[in-house]
């Protein structure tokens, strides 16, 4: 039973450190578009760019429920204390 839960454990662990990587990408590219958008500045508008940071903004949050989500597996199957 210790090796389900050192499994579990485990995958846990590697999922949290994906939606990490995730997030870290998603900022880069992020910090990338908002370079790019002022160089470009005689082609974009204001809404695009405003559009883009509710996109990007909107990804960091879905990433953060995600993460919340794996948070409350890991509060039910007992490998984290009660948040």
């Amino acid at each position: 039973m210790s090796s389900n839960r050192a499994d579990s454990n485990a995958q846990l662990a590697a999922i949290f450190d994906q939606l990490l990587a995730l997030r870290e990408s998603v900022h880069e590219l992020h910090v990338t578009e908002q370079e790019r958008a002022i160089t470009l500045r005689g082609h974009q508008t204001v809404d695009d760019n405003e559009a883009l940071d509710l996109a990007f903004a909107k990804l960091q949050t879905d990433i953060a429920a995600i993460e919340e989500g794996l948070a409350i597996i890991a509060e039910a199957m007992g490998d984290i204390p009660k948040l």
